[in-house]
């Protein structure tokens, strides 16, 4: 029973995380948090144009309380709106950037290799960006853009790595924009640091000792 409850609260926070992405995907959608309290479930937006998401006098933000609570039976819902410091950072956000870069016509080279830029530029120590789909020729492919240490697995992937997806609807059919971005803070286990160790005056310490005691004798 306990695997069972597992498995529908994931499936749960999954649609609850849809819904949530659709119905602000024009505000910059950064991703959500979810967390039971005792006072019912609280849920931090994560976007960037936070005005878009309360609404005019918190109408919006009331009916998508009403929805969680009534379609997808969330107790006592309390959603909170965060703005997203810098959004090139939010692989989500930046996901989403790419998609729309490829609607209005730009090249998928183009479009990775600005995004690419702006993070490193704001000191990502690690970015994937992957691009596939029918991005050049009938046949679909996939094209990568990366720089710096990313993780694909393990506790490092889970907890060190953060994910973003986005679709860009063209003519020729659906891209998939996928993006990971390491944690500035997050220290991988392969990241040792080597400490200076001051020999050379120890040394010269020791021999200076030596004559002294020489000198007594």
């Amino acid at each position: 029973m306990k695997e069972k409850r597992f498995v529908n609260d994931n499936i749960k926070r999954l649609l609850v995380s849809e819904y949530l992405r659709k119905e602000n995907d024009n505000a910059g959608f950064g991703g959500m948090e979810m967390k039971r309290t005792p006072y019912g479930t609280n849920i931090a937006l994560y976007v960037n144009r936070p005005g878009l998401v309360i609404g005019r006098h918190g109408t919006k933000i009331k009916e998508m309380t009403e929805t969680l609570e009534k379609r997808f039976a969330i107790e006592s819902p309390q959603i909170e709106v965060k703005e997203v410091n810098t959004p090139d950072l939010n692989p989500q956000i930046a996901s989403k950037k790419i998609a729309l870069s490829l609607e209005k016509g730009w090249n998928y080279r183009k479009a990775g290799n600005t995004s690419l830029r702006k993070m490193i530029d704001l000191n990502a120590p690690g970015v994937l960006i992957r691009i596939g789909g029918k991005i050049s020729g009938e046949r679909a492919r996939a094209q990568k853009f990366m720089f710096g240490k990313i993780k694909y697995s393990g506790e490092p992937a889970r907890s060190g790595v953060e994910y973003g997806f986005s679709e860009a609807k063209l003519k020729t059919g659906i891209i998939g924009v996928s993006v990971r971005i390491l944690k500035s803070n997050y220290r991988l286990p392969d990241d040792i640091e080597i400490k200076p160790v001051k020999i050379e005056k120890e040394v010269e310490n020791n021999g200076a000792e030596s004559k002294g005691a020489e000198g007594n004798e």
